[in-house]
């Protein structure tokens, strides 16, 4: 049971921070870009086939992270499908990034080399967030869930335990990706949550002031 400890509470904590982002998205509170999620998608399972590719039965117990990523996003894929509330057009930057993860895709299969294909499936995935920080960054109002990308940064977290105790490279430099990204995403909900608390407390000093 110990020995196992690290998968079932990233494996846990996904699946909670899967439910928390469904019922958002539910409740209208969050509002996902579907280009990020399509991105994530795809990114997900490609680096997981390199994974498996490289290491085979053997590194599935160290890539635990990575598959249980691919249920969360296409559970939450599905829930935004049925969604209304939700950015469906694709920009032309976000195209372009789908055309890069295609064509690692094809470059991967014709060369069969996984572990450059893995490391640039990681690149492609810093940029699928890119969407998601330039929306946070430009809006006033919070669109994620932030117990969920918490919950998602302690995912990788104890994600990188196994492959740093087995020193099995690609699912590490997997959740050193996750770390950094969801650590991003964290600290921009909470800059636009600390604005919003400014600009009420200023709001209500200019109303004190006018009395």
């Amino acid at each position: 049971m110990i020995k196992f400890l690290p998968q079932i509470i990233t494996v846990t904590c996904v699946t909670v921070s899967t439910f928390i982002y469904i019922k958002g998205i539910r409740n209208n509170t969050v509002k996902p870009i579907l280009a990020t999620r399509i991105f994530l998608l795809l990114a997900f399972l490609l680096s997981a086939l390199t994974n498996y590719s490289q290491t085979g039965t053997n590194g599935l117990s160290a890539n635990i992270f990575n598959i249980v990523d691919i249920l969360s996003i296409l559970v939450t894929f599905i829930a935004m499908g049925k969604s209304k509330n939700n950015h469906r057009k694709f920009t032309k930057f976000e195209k372009i990034c789908l055309y890069f993860v295609i064509l690692i895709f094809l470059m991967w299969i014709a060369s069969g080399q996984n572990i450059l294909a893995n490391i640039l499936i990681q690149i492609i995935l810093v940029i699928a967030y890119l969407p998601t920080v330039i929306h946070l960054w430009k809006s006033e109002e919070n669109t994620e869930s932030l117990s969920a990308w918490s919950l998602d940064f302690f995912a990788s977290i104890f994600g990188m335990i196994v492959p740093l105790l087995v020193m099995d490279l690609l699912p590490l430099i997997y959740g050193i990706r996750s770390t950094i990204s969801t650590f991003v995403i964290i600290a921009l909900i909470l800059r636009i949550k600390f604005r919003k608390v400014e600009l009420q407390k200023n709001s209500l000093i200019l109303s004190s002031l006018q009395f």
